[in-house]
């Protein structure tokens, strides 16, 4: 291949070549060193960026390369010739790079020569440029399968150095190339470290608020999304000061938080139409949560917000459950933590199905007790189920159909599975005493009651606090105690529920 620009000396004397070139062409060519620099991040971003954009541009892509030389007094060193105008050829084995130079002497007789190089490639060494900066965007390049990305010319600076060979062709790492490979590293971390990029909210407001110049049609294709419309339409709807319990968070930066939220809801599929509405009443009412309470108020995560926010736009029911979650195991603690992150841990908990086990004797051999019991503790739990919007459930008790099977194999397999444990000690029954001890050996979340006026507790348990129900009013007395303490355990010990 070949590369031709302008060749000239930077600001302080370094010699390289600025030109245009195929971006594929580049990212062929050339390599990071990541020894000393950061490793890809994952951005796709640059990719549609590249691929789909309509106003494309970005700066050069800076790139190196060390001229190939072995000592021979008569032909001299490779940059002092490229910089009196004159070609130079590799003279190591195995190389045929060469460049060549030639003087443009423009009309106007005031201004300065111009050194045009034209610079030919061995094709034969791989990779024989070294990525300055524009590692990401050469990367995407070379990743797309985009014609429009195949064809396409960027700008590049090309820095020129020499490494040393001796009399049998081996690289000597002599102190002018070693000063050559500081320099390199040093503009690097100074392009990394020296420029002060514009935020995040001053690229938006640039283009969000300016209705003339970007109209909704060119903040679609800008961001590739519909989102940036939403954000508009709500600044134009509300006014963000309003929000006052959140704008230790928002700070000012509430266009780039707007539309981190709308690109999530547009995603998941909101309804276009109701989205704005939905968010502005979810941040008037999240807003208000804050400011009501201290510890939300002293948390300024970006993260949480939007968790809080993602959910009470999804459905009243379980925001009331994430916020219990979050004030009953102290989340609000944590200074940082990432939306998609909690939103995930706090679907999953939730998902959980809480599957609860009763360990009762068999009254008097009487099906319709056992069929009554079952319709006690089944109604309570399919009512917590629908009220708190929970997967809780109840094993069905004593109701086994089917091939005959293990049955105290199936309980201890029903306790091992189960979150909470009922155990009905009424009577001393042998059987649910050693079921109750298996779940306390599992650490199981266990409720003991028993009949008012049944035979008295025996062994330890009767240090333990157990409920009596009134078996007179049975449905009531034990749908009451099995209701009040299941929302116990979901408040206490799993934290979705409140008073």
């Amino acid at each position: 291949m070949i590369i031709q620009g302008i060749l000239d000396n930077s600001l302080n004397g370094q010699l390289c070549i600025r030109g245009f070139a195929n971006i594929k062409e580049l990212a062929r060519l050339s390599e990071a060193d990541y020894s000393y620099q950061r490793g890809l991040l994952d951005r796709s971003d640059i990719s549609d960026f590249l691929e789909t954009q309509t106003y494309l541009f970005f700066p050069e892509v800076i790139l190196s390369y060390k001229f190939r030389y072995k000592f021979d007094e008569k032909k001299g060193e490779p940059l002092k010739l490229i910089q009196e105008g004159r070609s130079y050829k590799s003279n190591v084995r195995g190389d045929n790079t060469e460049i060549s130079i030639k003087v443009v002497n423009p009309k106007d007789n005031n201004a300065l020569p111009v050194k045009v190089a034209e610079l030919k490639l061995d094709e034969g060494i791989e990779k024989p440029f070294h990525r300055i900066d524009g590692n990401h965007r050469l990367n995407a390049a070379e990743q797309s399968s985009s014609d429009k990305v195949g064809r396409m010319v960027i700008p590049f600076c090309l820095l020129l150095g020499t490494e040393y060979y001796d009399a049998k062709d081996c690289c000597i790492n002599n102190d002018v190339s070693k000063n050559f490979d500081k320099a390199v590293k040093v503009f690097f971390h100074n392009i990394n470290t020296k420029t002060i990029p514009l935020t995040s909210e001053e690229n938006l407001k640039v283009m969000i608020d300016d209705t003339d110049n970007f109209p909704d049609e060119e903040l679609e294709d800008i961001f590739a999304g519909r989102h940036s419309i939403l954000t508009r339409r709500l600044i134009n709807r509300v006014n963000p000061d309003i929000f006052i319990g959140i704008s230790h968070i928002l700070n000012n930066n509430y266009r780039t938080y707007f539309n981190d939220i709308f690109h999530r809801l547009l995603i998941a599929g909101i309804d276009e139409d109701a989205a704005v509405e939905k968010v502005s009443n979810s941040l008037q009412a999240v807003s208000q949560l804050y400011n009501d309470n201290a510890n939300l108020k002293a948390n300024d995560s970006f993260g949480l917000l939007t968790a809080f926010l993602w959910y009470h736009i999804n459905g009243i029911d379980k925001y009331n459950a994430f916020k219990n979650w979050i004030f009953n195991n102290h989340i609000f603690e944590i200074k940082e933590v990432k939306a998609s992150s909690i939103i995930r841990i706090f679907d999953k908990l939730i998902s959980q199905e809480i599957k609860v086990f009763v360990a009762m004797p068999y009254f008097e051999g009487n099906a319709e007790i056992i069929e009554e019991y079952n319709k006690i503790y089944s109604d309570v739990i399919t009512g917590i189920a629908e009220e708190k919007r929970f997967n809780i459930s109840l094993f069905p008790i004593m109701c086994n159909k089917g091939a005959t099977g293990d049955q105290i194999q199936d309980i201890i397999n029903k306790i091992k599975e189960a979150k909470i444990v009922f155990a009905d000690i009424t009577d001393n029954n042998a059987n649910v005493l050693y079921e109750l001890g298996w779940a306390r050996a599992l650490e199981k979340k266990v409720v003991i009651v028993k009949r008012k006026n049944s035979k008295p507790t025996k062994s330890d348990i009767q240090n333990d606090t157990w409920h009596e129900y009134d078996d007179s009013c049975r449905s009531i007395s034990l749908g009451r105690i099995a209701k009040d303490n299941i929302i116990e355990i979901l408040k206490n010990n799993y934290g979705l529920v409140s008073d």
